[in-house]
C-alpha cells in the first residue's frame, strides 16, 4: 500500500523545475514522501507565489495529464492536456524516491458536462448542471471506471486519489456562480438533488417513490424561494433534519445515491491493476460528515476502497479536531484515514499554531498526512511543514 506524508502538486508545477532530482530532494527534505499529482483536473484561477511561468495560472478545463487508450472508451472520452508532462517525469521523481498518488477529480468537469447534457445532473426542476456528471448514468460510470483503469496502468503511479466521485452539491464549482439569497441548507440541499433520466430510474427501480419526491421537492423549493425573507442557517439545518426523519421517500432517495457512489468506487477498486491502491476524498464540505449529500458514505466508502483521505480544513483548530473524532467515530477503526492539512494563513495564523493541529491529530492515530497545494503555498508554508513533521511517528 502507498503510504507515507503526501504533498498535492499540479503538473505545472512540477513542469516549472528543470533540475527534478533537486526537486525531489527538497521535498524529502521537508519530510515528503509522496507526490498527490493532479492527472484529471477542472478549471481554475490560481495565484501561484512561487511560480516561474505564471504567477496566476488558469487550468484547462477537465483535462487529463496522463496518457490515456482511446480503446478503453465508449461514449465518454477523456479530454487530454494540451499542456502534458512527459511520463519520464513520473519516472524521474519516483526513481529519486518519491512515491506517485494520482489524484483524480472524477466526475467534477464541466467541460464534459457540456458535452454530455444527457450524462450531466438535473435538479428537480429540470435545469441542467453541466459542472456534475451524474454517477448513476451507465456511460458516466463506465468513463470513471475506464479512465481510473487508464490511469492506474502506468508503472509509476502507486495509488489513486478519488475526488468528486459523486453528485456535486448545489454551491460548488461552476463559474460566478451567483444568488442573492443567504445560504440556507433546505433549498441549497434540495437544489443538489439530481432527477436525471438515470437517477429516476434507477431510484424507482430500487423501491423509492422518486417521482413523488421530484414533486414535492419542486413545491418544497418554489414555497421557498416565494418567501419575503431567507431563513437562518439553524432553522435550514432544522427543516432540512424535519425532512428526512418525516420523508420516507427523501430519506430512501438519499441512501440509494449513497449505494451509487460506493459501488461505482468498489468497481473502481476492482478495475484498476492488483498492486495500486485507491483512497477516496469523500467531500467536498467543509465538514466531512456532510458527504451524504453528495452521495458518499464514509463507512461504506472505506470498505469499498483503501481508506480515506478527508480534509480538515479552516481556521478553528478544536473545530477541526472534533471534526476528525467526528469522523474517526464513523469510520471503522479497522480502516485506514489519511487527512489533509493547507499549512498556510487562510487555516492558521503562524506556523505553531499548524505544527500543533498536526500534533494533536498524530495524538488521535493519524499517521499518513498530505498537505494542500505546492503551488498555492508560500516556501515559508512549505517550511512550515518540516516543523510539523520532523519527529513524527513513521508513516504506517
Amino acid at each position: 500500500m502507498t503510504s507515507g506524508h503526501g504533498l498535492y502538486i499540479y503538473p505545472w508545477d512540477i513542469m516549472d523545475h528543470d533540475d527534478l532530482p533537486d526537486l525531489a530532494a527538497g521535498l524529502k527534505t521537508l519530510g515528503i514522501s509522496r507526490l498527490c499529482m493532479a492527472a484529471a483536473y477542472h478549471t481554475g484561477k490560481f495565484l501561484r507565489p512561487h511560480g516561474r511561468d505564471a504567477r496566476v495560472y488558469f487550468p484547462q478545463d477537465g483535462a487529463v495529464y496522463l496518457p490515456t487508450d482511446p480503446g478503453r472508451y465508449g461514449t465518454i472520452r477523456p479530454i487530454m492536456a494540451q499542456r502534458m508532462p512527459p511520463i519520464d517525469v513520473l519516472r524521474t521523481l519516483h526513481d529519486h524516491g518519491l512515491a506517485i498518488s494520482a489524484w483524480t477529480v472524477l466526475f467534477h468537469n464541466t467541460a464534459l458536462g457540456t458535452r454530455h447534457p444527457q450524462a450531466a445532473c438535473h435538479n428537480a426542476f429540470g435545469d441542467c448542471y453541466p459542472y456534475s456528471l451524474c454517477p448513476s448514468n451507465a456511460d458516466v460510470r463506465a468513463y470513471g471506471i475506464a479512465l481510473c483503469r487508464d490511469i492506474a496502468s502506468h508503472p509509476y503511479i502507486g495509488d489513486i486519489i478519488l475526488e468528486t466521485p459523486g453528485w456535486q452539491p448545489f454551491h460548488h464549482g461552476f463559474h460566478h456562480e451567483m444568488s442573492l439569497l443567504s445560504a440556507n441548507a433546505w433549498p441549497d440541499t434540495l437544489l443538489g438533488l439530481c432527477f436525471c433520466d438515470a437517477c429516476m430510474e434507477g431510484a424507482t427501480r430500487a423501491g423509492v417513490d422518486a417521482a413523488g419526491l421530484r414533486r414535492r421537492v419542486r413545491g418544497h423549493l418554489s414555497s421557498y424561494l416565494a418567501r419575503q425573507c431567507d431563513g437562518t442557517p439553524a432553522e435550514g439545518e432544522d427543516r432540512l433534519m424535519h425532512a428526512i426523519v418525516q420523508d420516507d421517500a427523501l430519506r430512501d432517495f438519499l441512501r440509494w445515491r449513497c449505494r451509487q457512489v460506493t459501488s461505482l468506487v468498489r468497481d473502481i477498486h476492482e478495475a484498476v491493476r492488483a498492486d495500486a491502491t485507491v483512497h477516496v476524498i469523500p467531500s467536498v464540505q467543509a465538514n466531512p460528515v456532510r458527504s451524504w449529500i453528495e452521495g458518499s458514505d464514509l463507512e461504506a466508502l472505506s470498505r469499498a476502497c483503501d481508506g480515506l483521505e478527508v480534509c480538515l480544513y479552516g481556521p478553528d483548530t478544536q473545530a477541526l479536531l472534533a471534526r476528525f473524532e467526528d469522523i474517526r467515530e464513523i469510520v471503522p477503526a479497522d480502516r485506514p484515514l489519511r487527512t489533509v492539512l493547507r499549512p498556510a494563513p487562510c487555516d492558521f495564523a503562524d506556523a505553531g499554531a499548524f505544527v500543533a493541529q498536526v500534533e494533536a491529530l498524530s495524538r488521535r492515530g493519524v499517521r499518513d498526512f498530505a498537505f494542500y497545494n505546492f503551488g498555492h503555498l508560500r516556501r515559508e508554508n512549505l517550511n512550515w511543514i518540516y516543523r510539523a513533521l520532523d519527529g513524527l511517528p513513521a508513516p504506517a
